[in-house]
């Protein structure tokens, strides 16, 4: 027997009504998905990569730049020099000090002082013994304070030293600090200043950042979330290309890290997830700041991050 048209679409509407009632008495389990296989849970959202170590590098004194040792794209070095301050003036500071700090000259002339008080003293103190009236006793006191005075002298000339060393410890400091110095390795990826330019104390030259190491971010659902522990090992795959079937040779590579950090709070966004933190090591730069991933956890993986992949680690990953 025929069917009418109108009757096959009264039938397709039933049908379509019935699967969505279905699928609204069981839905996913939260807005933000996941995945699981048995000890692998592969989320859904993708997880984000960013900075562990970044920095803007500034000029500790206020001054003018002379020069600048790196370019955009150059590799920093801990502790070694990305460029210099206008230095004359310290230069010349640094100078007078040391010159103060070595001059000695007070010192021995108040040691000379001194052996010349205590011979004069010595020599009253033998008249004395011989008879009471070939020295006064008043000239005796006099000898006697002045051997006190020559040692205060003396003192006081080697205190002035050590405050003309301490000067020259602060000259050398403020020298040093016309130095800027990477807090850290890495790479230089905006400059902010060139030679030529002024800048105030602690304004930023440079932005640094460290590629060898980087953090990815993603939530995991609340049901899933006090299954996750740190220490546990994660995998991600970038994705480049959004959802087209051509991946790029990147995407298909498998970068290996490990949980270091789970936020307390629920996320604020629907509250139905918490945020997760994975570090991964990144010796080839292939990681990027910024990057999207596809996170897979090995929930029974903690304390193995570094260990060859389980058995069933591509599940869910090749979709």
């Amino acid at each position: 027997m025929l069917i009418s048209k109108k009757a096959a679409a009264l039938a397709a509407g039933f049908l379509a009504a019935l699967s969505a009632a279905t699928l609204a008495q069981n839905p996913a389990p939260n807005g933000r998905g996941a995945a699981s296989a048995g000890d692998v849970l592969v989320l859904q959202e993708p997880a984000t990569l960013e900075w562990i170590e970044k920095a803007d590098v500034a000029a500790l004194r206020e001054g003018v730049i002379e020069r600048m040792e790196l370019q955009i794209g150059a590799e920093a070095i801990k502790g070694k020099p990305i460029g210099y301050l206008n230095s004359k003036m310290a230069e010349l500071a640094v100078a007078k000090a040391k010159v103060a700090s070595s001059n000695k000259g007070a010192i021995q002339k108040a040691e000379a002082q001194k052996e010349l008080a205590i011979a004069v003293l010595a020599t009253s103190y033998n008249l004395v013994r011989r008879g009471k009236d070939f020295v006064p006793q008043e000239e005796v006191r006099k000898n006697e304070a002045e051997v006190k005075v020559a040692e205060a002298m003396r003192i006081e000339a080697t205190e002035q030293v050590k405050v003309a060393e301490a000067e020259l410890a602060l000259a050398e400091r403020t020298l040093a600090e016309h130095e800027i110095v990477a807090p850290f390795d890495g790479v230089v990826y905006e400059r902010l200043k060139n030679p030529g330019e002024s800048v105030r104390a602690n304004e930023a030259v440079v932005k640094l950042g460290n590629l060898n190491k980087l953090r990815a971010w993603a939530y995991v659902p609340l049901e899933y979330a006090s299954r996750v522990k740190e220490g546990q090992r994660v995998e991600i795959r970038l994705l480049l290309q959004g959802r087209r079937d051509e991946k790029l040779p990147l995407e298909m590579k498998r970068f290996v890290g490990k949980i270091t950090f789970i936020d307390p709070q629920i996320g604020a966004v629907a509250e139905t997830a918490v945020r997760v933190y994975a570090d991964f090591e990144n010796p080839t730069h292939e990681l990027r700041p910024g990057f999207h991933a596809e996170m897979t956890i090995f929930l029974s993986s903690e304390g193995q991050a570094n260990s060859a992949p389980a058995v069933g680690a591509n599940i869910g990953l090749n979709r």
